[in-house]
């Protein structure tokens, strides 16, 4: 604990907003991932699943096995599942809604880790400037008298503010391509899975009228025959 007070201390006045940004991003990166883990489930398996069911004609039941599960792809397919016979453009227009909401809640607080990639180094930069000046003035101020404590100090600071800002920089660089990579897997597969359930969901009912009219048309055909048979 002591070597940790002390390198803060030795980092000089650069080392406070590093410690206050290094605190804030990390907390972020962990409320990142619990938020992942809430929002962005792609419940592996659940669209075959859907799709299946649906063509067997169990609707209820693969709409059931769709709310049982989290996540923007579990939701999206729930509710074009419920909203099948409406309108294609309008059940987009439900599951583009409900897409938007779990994006939202994945994307909130990463400009904070982008945010704290970009100001670190600078700040340690700002450190490093500030401990050469202190380095150049007493190099000025101590000619002569052989004394290069103050010297070391402050390329001591100069190091240590550096070193820091980096890296905060390098983990919270890793942090948000990480969660922005996360996002993007979760934005795609949400909306493939959505399309691929429309699509298998429109064929059925195609098929549905392929069928009904070729029931209604051999029955006509049945009607026909009769009537002739009647008048002979």
């Amino acid at each position: 604990m002591n070597n940790i007070a002390h390198f803060i201390h030795a980092g000089g006045f650069v080392m406070y907003p590093l410690l206050l940004l290094s605190v804030a991003a990390g907390i972020v990166i962990v409320e990142r991932l619990l938020a992942f883990r809430q929002f962005g489930d792609l419940s592996p398996g659940l669209l075959d699943q859907a799709i299946k069911l649906c063509r067997a004609g169990r609707f209820d039941e693969a709409l059931r096995a769709c709310r049982q599960r989290s996540g923007p792809l579990a939701a999206s397919l729930a509710a074009i599942i419920e909203h099948r016979n409406q309108p294609v453009r309008e059940v987009e227009r439900i599951v583009e809604e409900i897409g938007q909401d779990y994006f939202i809640k994945l994307e909130r607080l990463l400009p904070v880790i982008d945010t704290t990639t970009t100001i670190s180094p600078l700040l340690g930069l700002l450190g490093t400037i500030i401990g050469m000046v202190g380095t150049f003035q007493a190099i000025a101020a101590q000619q002569g008298k052989g004394n290069n404590d103050a010297v070391l100090n402050g390329v001591g600071e100069a190091l240590y503010a550096t070193a820091t800002g980096i890296t905060i920089a390098v983990i919270c660089f890793m942090a948000y391509n990480y969660f922005a990579a996360r996002l993007r897997t979760v934005t795609a597969e949400t909306e493939q899975a959505a399309t691929k359930l429309l699509n298998a969901l429109t064929e059925i009912h195609h098929q549905e009228r392929a069928a009904h009219n070729s029931t209604g048309i051999g029955r006509e055909e049945a009607d026909r025959g009769v009537q002739t048979a009647a008048r002979a």
